[in-house]
């Protein structure tokens, strides 16, 4: 008997590892946001929901998951559920923003996402695509990235409304990470920055010869060429699009948590890069609301680029405990 979907999603996806990054004060405007604590739970239960739409529905392709992430609420999904005989199925909101009128030509995309891999079996594991796309007032799709979870093109990619292009980065499966994705539309650029790693800068938006301005964004999955639908599924909350004068400021030398071990003795052991020039500090969070600073030595410098290990020797550790980083100029 298959294992029900919830509990799947509770026990593959249990941590996330957040890093912080430094910007300078921003005149954003909210234009849209939702962490859908609001919307029914359940398959099928997105559509509907606060102005979303979207294609295949009753068919559990898509909907809203209570904790798929311990500590982060309510979640949405694409995914998991096959919706039949078609190639692909979308989900979008309308969100509509017209950059010429208000001088306001910076949209910024800051949301959590994951994609949970299939789990079909090594002979044979199913794995699509999931893209993120961006589309105009007149409903034209102006630019994608693109979440490719097959073996042969795994990655991020991104996509101009014509020819894709692999980033040559990649996402980490399981896992939720923050995705910033900035779009110029004055100069028809874009940036997209996952986890505090800088995925690519100032790229071409699109080559679409179509109206530059905001009608909404689309999370699409896609199956891949001549296979069934696999069980993967794309994981998306805290979804926010900010309108802004001015881009996000993102480090020179942008850093990450490079990985988070779990000792024999039951202690977490984080490591990432360290520079010179800044200070770096360790929080911690048991429910992914209370972010604290408190463990010993966890306020850390280097006088020379180094890698660092920090060990948790916390007297009681729970196994949800998250981890993130804080980088701050000296």
């Amino acid at each position: 008997m298959p294992i029900p979907k919830q509990k799947f999603l509770a026990i593959v996806i249990s941590s996330v590892s957040w890093l912080m990054i430094n910007s300078t004060v921003l005149a954003e405007r909210e234009l849209y946001f939702t962490d859908f604590e609001d919307a029914p739970s359940g398959d099928d239960e997105l559509v509907g929901y606060d102005g979303w739409n979207g294609t295949s529905n009753g068919r559990g392709s898509h909907g809203i998951e209570p904790e798929a992430v311990e500590g982060l609420g309510q979640s949405a999904f694409i995914g998991y559920n096959s919706p039949g005989n078609t190639d692909t199925v979308t989900i979008l909101r309308q969100i509509r923003h017209d950059p010429d009128r208000t001088g306001e030509h910076i949209v910024r995309l800051e949301a959590v996402v994951g994609i949970n891999d299939s789990d079909e079996g090594n002979n044979d594991p199913r794995r699509d695509s999931f893209f993120i796309s961006f589309f105009n007032s007149n409903g034209t799709n102006l630019a994608s990235l693109t979440f490719n979870n097959t073996e042969t093109s795994f990655g991020l990619w991104r996509e101009d409304g014509r020819d894709k292009y692999d980033t040559e980065e990649e996402f980490i499966r399981n896992e939720v990470q923050i995705l910033a994705a900035e779009v110029d539309f004055k100069n028809n650029t874009w940036s997209v920055d996952l986890s505090g790693f800088q995925i690519f800068e100032d790229a071409p938006f699109t080559r679409r010869n179509s109206r530059l301005d905001l009608g909404g964004i689309a999370i699409v999955w896609q199956r891949t060429s001549n296979s069934g639908w696999g069980n993967n599924w794309m994981l998306f909350d805290d979804w926010a699009v900010y309108a802004d004068t001015k881009k996000l400021i993102i480090p020179e030398n942008p850093f990450k948590i490079r990985s988070i071990i779990r000792q024999p003795n039951g202690k977490n052991t984080i490591s990432w890069k360290m520079q010179p020039g800044f200070n770096y500090q360790l929080q911690y969070s048991d429910d992914l609301i209370s972010w604290k600073s408190n463990l010993p030595g966890s306020l850390l410098s280097t006088d020379e680029e180094q890698i660092t290990n920090f060990t948790d020797n916390s007297n009681s550790l729970r196994r949800t405990r998250q981890y993130r980083v804080y980088r701050s100029e000296q």
